[in-house]
């Protein structure tokens, strides 16, 4: 039985997944077509899944996380539904895709693509993104789809989203954090790079600074550059014969005991075993 609101041309699957398919990939529970009148709404607190919603035609209004969203025609919504949230349309002839989705990373995956473009995109500048949507739509329309190219598809498209960059629609701020990053990757190797001096280059107070830096890249900056030297240094490490006096200089640490104390806390392991390891 279809939703009220929900007109009779719509159309729902549902799929049960086997236990290799549940445990190892991707996978789709259900998913439909809906065609949706003003009288269409779904309000949950908790639904063991992650969803995609296509908006075709019409405008579906979104309630997530305390917001309110808007989404237009073309517009692509992503949904942890674990948390509560609700969707509802004021217009008369709605057109939408949906699927539920699981797979042991698929929370993450939603939690990391919306934390960089919210959890509605507008994703038409990426002439990739729609293929794969309607790939994975005619794979659940049939009545055995194979569970690996679902798979895939929804991996892709995954990937596809949380690559997808829309310059024109980031704020100023997003614009600012990721020209810090920018900076942070090309100059790594000054051991002075501080949250105040980074802040200070922003334009913003240092607190501010390094909330927003977290709310965008999921790290403080402190994190950010310690990872982008460790990454160095293990590149070093591998690739060249400098010493690791000269690796922790060459990376930023302010000295070689600071080095290798960082480095074990990352990697569980010292420099030199690390090189000894992959060389």
């Amino acid at each position: 039985m279809l939703d009220t609101g929900v007109l009779s041309d719509s159309v729902r699957y549902y799929h049960e997944a086997d236990p290799f398919t549940e445990k190892n990939l991707y996978y789709i529970p259900h998913a439909g077509q809906y065609h949706c009148n003003s009288e269409y709404e779904v309000r949950r607190t908790h639904l063991d899944v992650c969803q995609a919603i296509v908006v075709d035609s019409g405008e579906l209004t979104v309630e997530y996380h305390d917001k309110t969203y808007t989404a237009p025609s073309g517009a692509v919504i992503l949904l942890d539904c674990r948390e509560p949230h609700c969707y509802y349309t004021r217009s008369s002839d709605l057109k939408m895709r949906w699927f539920h989705f699981l797979g042991s990373s698929s929370e993450a995956y939603v939690h990391q693509i919306t934390s960089v473009h919210d959890i509605v995109m507008q994703v038409t500048q990426n002439a990739e993104i729609e293929p794969c949507i309607a790939q994975i739509m005619k794979a659940v329309a049939q009545a055995e789809p194979n569970p690996h190219l679902i798979s895939v598809s929804i991996h892709r498209l995954l990937a596809l989203l949380i690559t997808s960059t829309d310059t024109a629609s980031k704020s100023d701020l997003e614009l600012v954090i990721n020209s810090s990053v920018s900076y942070i990757e090309s100059h790594y190797s000054d051991p002075d790079l501080s949250n105040e001096n980074l802040a200070r280059m922003a334009m913003l107070s240092t607190c501010y600074y390094v909330r927003k830096f977290k709310e965008f890249r999921s790290a403080t900056p402190h994190q950010f550059i310690q990872a982008v030297r460790i990454r160095s240094a293990k590149q070093k490490l591998s690739t060249t014969s400098l010493s690791i006096e000269e690796i922790a200089e060459q990376c930023g640490f302010c000295n070689t005991s600071h080095f290798i104390m960082v480095f074990r806390r990352n990697t569980g392991i010292t420099p030199l075993q690390f090189r000894i390891m992959w060389r």
